[in-house]
């Protein structure tokens, strides 16, 4: 009985430690996994995700989420990824790379868009105020 018992530790040992030796290859020498992280996002040509620098969300923000393999953004940035252009961009030489802007089936809790519509330009809202005239169905208040 002892020696199977010991036989099965040193099995699981064994495992143990090859899926941790393995892992380590994997994730600390040859960089194989995908990071993700907010990259720069211009609100007048894209739909953005919104984040508040302050607790009242005085000062916002707008980025989009980039995802690359680890191994292209530490080649093109070095170990800080948040100072590097080459960071907010898909290069050809990235072997997987994306940008995702915001959309509703995108957003994750938390998160909000920054609504573009044409109101929010002014040449489009002055546009749209001389060629539309109110009608009266539009004036009159609706009855309750």
């Amino acid at each position: 009985m002892k020696f199977s018992c010991s036989a099965f530790f040193l099995v699981c040992v064994l495992l143990l430690a090859v899926s941790a030796s393995a892992s380590y290859y994997r994730f600390m020498v040859v960089g194989d996994y995908i990071v993700e992280y907010e990259g720069e996002c211009d609100p007048a040509t894209e739909t953005c995700f919104v984040g508040c620098e302050d607790e009242e969300c005085q000062e916002v923000y707008y980025y989009s989420h980039v995802q690359k393999h680890a191994v292209n953004a530490y080649e093109q940035c070095g170990p800080d990824i948040s100072e590097c252009e080459e960071a907010n961009v898909c290069l050809p030489e990235d072997t997987a790379c994306s940008i995702t802007y915001c959309s509703e089936d995108v957003l994750h809790e938390g998160e909000t868009c920054e609504d573009l519509d044409e109101s929010s330009f002014p040449e489009a809202s002055e546009e749209d105020s001389e060629s539309e005239e109110p009608s009266e169905e539009e004036s009159e208040p609706m009855p309750l």
